[in-house]
């Protein structure tokens, strides 16, 4: 019995967090509809910190695994990002401050920020 109510709480929580996770956790320009959005997916090891010249703070909170998802108006736009990178990195993760990426983002359409060959990488889906 404690098996079967432990294996239902897991999976409770999967699908909570998996819902959390799909809503927009910043939006970019809010006056800009969603179907006109393009979206960012922004993992827990990056913090987006500027955006198309402007100074934003987008990370996942300290103790989310899933990413989060961030409204973008489409166009190119230049982002700038830092890696958290702790004591213990044992992801492997490497320690990257102000790096400038330019990238044209398309309305409709999702990007991911991943960690893929010790970069990390903008990556389209």
């Amino acid at each position: 019995m404690r098996k079967l109510l432990l294996g239902v709480s897991v999976i409770v929580i999967l699908l909570f967090v998996g819902c959390a996770s799909m809503e927009l956790a910043y939006v970019f320009n809010p006056e800009i509809s969603e179907d006109q959005m393009s979206f960012l997916w922004v993992p827990n090891y990056v913090v987006v910190k500027e955006f198309d010249g402007k100074e934003v703070k987008w990370v996942a909170p300290a103790l989310s695994t899933a990413p989060i998802r961030v409204g973008l108006p489409s166009g190119e736009f230049t982002f700038v990002i830092d890696t958290l990178v702790g004591d213990r990195n044992l992801a492997g993760i490497p320690t990257i401050n102000n790096k400038y990426y330019t990238k044209e983002f398309e309305a409709g359409k999702s990007y991911q920020l991943i960690l893929r060959n010790g970069e990390i990488i903008v990556l389209d889906l």
